[in-house]
């Protein structure tokens, strides 16, 4: 096994990894971006789609990673590009900036030692003494827990649905009220018949203004066919438990071919195994303002694993988080 030697390693190689190593390449700190497979693997397996609802317009751009090379040059959809549209400019990213990603290197472990950190792949040991996570969140689908959901065949969750002739011609239950639900759910219309219930209210952003209830060009479609029952939407429901494909509620019942769970995700931490890492109920790891681990020295967390609120779960947010946490890596190293 090859060992190599970095001031920092980076796992991940989606869009906060990529941001992280172009800053350090300014800086010229010596980094390597270890990824699972390609740049921006995890937005390659997703439905390809589905619309970023972050716009990508010159006069308001929340998607691009840098105004050196914007999306919107690029051909995309406009104002909400698709994963796929996504995930090409991340590979144009990688491309552009020159940057250091060790593509199809999945992690097997990390440990600590007396100068920092070790991560093993397949055929290299790195070792730095400091380390920067960005796995993001899309490797760890949440369900909630409930009763006869796990592994129940007709139980899966959004992330996994790719196309709505699957489904053709079925009844179909969505569970949730982001937008992955309304996606999903406005995709199957025309081709099945779709249920969808959530805990409260559905909330619409020309209602509220606030971000995270965008519907982007869905919103005014959704509530049309919410009020058409073309869509049949039942709010502040309850599942107490699922038998096969059986959904009880507390009053009633339904019976579907398949549920699909639009319940978001957690973060995904599971390249750290080996560490005690002190998470919130979503899985967020515990970090100081400049992401850096609450429990472990110089173990940093980008990208949505840098929790300080909705804002720095978004690209647009987290974009700028990025470059704090690298001027504290800068001082870091200094130190050493």
């Amino acid at each position: 096994m090859k060992k190599i030697n970095k001031e920092i390693i980076i796992i991940g190689g989606g869009p906060a990894g990529l941001k992280a190593a172009e800053i350090a390449r300014q800086k010229k700190i010596d980094y390597v971006i270890l990824e699972r497979g390609k740049p921006g693997q995890s937005w390659s397996e997703i439905r390809p789609d589905m619309l970023m609802l972050s716009p990508c317009l010159p006069q308001r751009d929340w998607t691009s990673l840098s105004s050196k090379l914007p999306i919107w040059k690029m051909d995309v959809l406009r104002p909400y590009c698709t994963a796929a549209q996504f995930a090409r400019y991340l590979e144009a990213y990688c491309d552009f900036f020159q940057l250091d990603v060790q593509t199809h290197q999945p992690v097997l472990s990390v440990d600590r030692d007396a100068t920092g950190y070790v991560v093993k792949t397949k055929t290299h040991e790195y070792t730095a003494p400091i380390l920067l996570v960005g796995t993001g969140i899309f490797g760890n689908p949440y369900f909630p827990e409930i009763p006869g959901i796990k592994d129940n065949p007709y139980v899966m969750h959004s992330h996994f649905y790719k196309d709505k002739m699957d489904f053709k011609n079925q009844r179909i239950l969505v569970v949730g009220g982001g937008n992955s639900a309304a996606e999903t759910a406005i995709d199957l219309v025309g081709y099945s018949l779709v249920y969808l219930v959530t805990r409260d209210e559905l909330q619409f952003f020309s209602d509220t203004r606030k971000l995270y209830h965008i519907r982007g060009v869905y919103e005014s479609y959704l509530k049309e066919l919410i009020s058409m029952e073309i869509i049949r939407y039942k709010a502040y429901q309850k599942i107490t438990h699922v038998d096969q494909n059986v959904v009880y509620f507390k009053n009633w019942q339904l019976e579907v071919d398949k549920v699909i769970f639009a319940t978001g995700y957690h973060g995904d931490l599971k390249v750290l195994k080996n560490f005690k890492i002190g998470v919130n109920r979503k899985n967020y790891p515990d970090v100081t303002e400049s992401g850096e681990s609450i429990q472990y020295p110089r173990l940093f967390f980008i990208g949505p694993l840098f929790f300080l609120g909705f804002s720095t779960n978004v690209i647009h947010g987290f974009v700028k988080q990025i470059p704090k946490s690298l001027d504290k890596i800068e001082q870091l190293l200094r130190e050493l």
